[in-house]
């Protein structure tokens, strides 16, 4: 089966760990957009590489995230999202008109940036020329449903786990001797993600407790990083702040020095950086958000989404005592092995070939 995927996500280790096993069960990969290296070129030459890719065979095309139709400056200049759109409407078209099937694993229910004019209305035409929708919760589905958006097919997949490239006998576990808690949010760096609260629900706790808190991924947008900045230098407490992208061969010693991880998201259907802590035996600090609702409850700390929550949730944990650290740790590795990237990619090339045969 020649499967086209899109887009091309290389600081994202889901696409290598899924496409990896599917190859072991008969898949060939290959990657669209990426013919030039020139972005705009690239897009604007997709139809015509769905021509080409189908002439030679290739009969399924899967998508995971809509950025890369998103003309450059569209953040700028609104009417570029209109062209962005009819450009992404475009490209659905020609896959129709091919005869090739589509396959979406909808990460999120709408983008957590906006993309188009109006994602709603995109998410709608997506969904309509998609042979199957791929989630990796129910409540994606159930979310896309409210909006009037359901697919033909679908399928619940979950994601699956990173690896821990430290071996056991060289992670910590965390909670484990004295000193502060270590308290870390990692990933890109973007408003819908809570950074703001986390910082404030920092500033906020007792004097006499001892925490720390480092906040580590990627930040584009300058405004942010320039309030993020000033929140934590008005912070009583030291916030250490690192505005970039740490190499894979880093991860598991970042998180391997940390006692939780705290993602404070304002909404989210799925988080790689929660299963990458889960992975690694990180208790997590989360929102009670329907989107997460399937991470294991014994490895989880769930607060209300308010800052008042989030200290509260903070404050627990740097009280609880070493044991109960233990106990979630072990919880986030059980969770994390119950499920293999084998078994993953074997379900979804089974789906993808029932979506072909149909």
């Amino acid at each position: 089966m020649k499967i086209m995927v899109c887009p091309r996500e290389d600081n994202n280790p889901y696409q290598t760990l899924l496409y990896e096993e599917m190859r072991c069960h008969g898949a060939q990969i290959s990657y669209l957009g990426t013919l030039t290296p020139s972005y705009t070129l690239n897009l604007l030459l997709m139809p015509l590489e769905l021509v080409a890719r189908r002439i030679s065979g290739a009969r399924l095309a899967h998508l995971h995230w809509t950025y890369n139709f998103e003309l450059y400056g569209s953040s700028h200049f609104p009417f570029l999202r209109r062209i962005s759109q009819v450009w992404f409407f475009v490209w659905l078209s020609t896959l129709r008109l091919l005869g090739i099937r589509l396959v979406w694993t909808a990460h999120n229910v709408l983008p957590l940036v906006p993309r188009f004019a109006d994602d709603v209305h995109a998410r709608r035409r997506l969904v309509a020329a998609s042979d199957l929708v791929i989630a990796h919760s129910r409540s994606t589905l159930d979310e896309l449903a409210a909006l009037g958006i359901v697919g033909r097919r679908s399928a619940v997949i979950p994601h699956g786990p990173y690896k821990e490239t430290l071996g056991p006998e060289a992670s910590r576990t965390p909670g484990a001797g004295p000193g502060p808690r270590k308290f870390l949010f990692f990933g890109m760096v973007e408003q819908y993600k809570g950074v703001d609260n986390l910082l404030a629900a920092f500033a906020a706790l007792p004097p006499d407790l001892d925490a720390q808190l480092a906040v580590v991924g990627h930040c584009s947008d300058s405004s942010l990083k320039a309030s993020l900045t000033e929140l934590a230098h008005r912070s009583p407490r030291r916030v250490a702040l690192r505005f970039e992208r740490v190499a894979e061969e880093g991860i598991s010693q970042l998180l391997n020095n940390a006692d939780a991880i705290v993602l404070p998201y304002r909404k989210s259907n799925t988080s790689g950086s929660a299963v990458l802590a889960l992975s690694h035996g990180r208790p997590l600090v989360v929102p009670d958000l329907p989107g997460l609702a399937e991470l294991p409850d014994n490895a989880v700390v769930r607060y209300d989404g308010t800052v008042q929550g989030l200290t509260d949730a903070l404050v627990d944990l740097i009280n609880a005592d070493p044991s109960v650290f233990a106990k979630m740790s072990a919880a986030g590795y059980s969770y994390c092995t119950a499920t293999s990237w084998n078994s993953i990619a074997k379900v979804t090339f089974d789906e993808m070939t029932r979506t072909l045969n149909a």
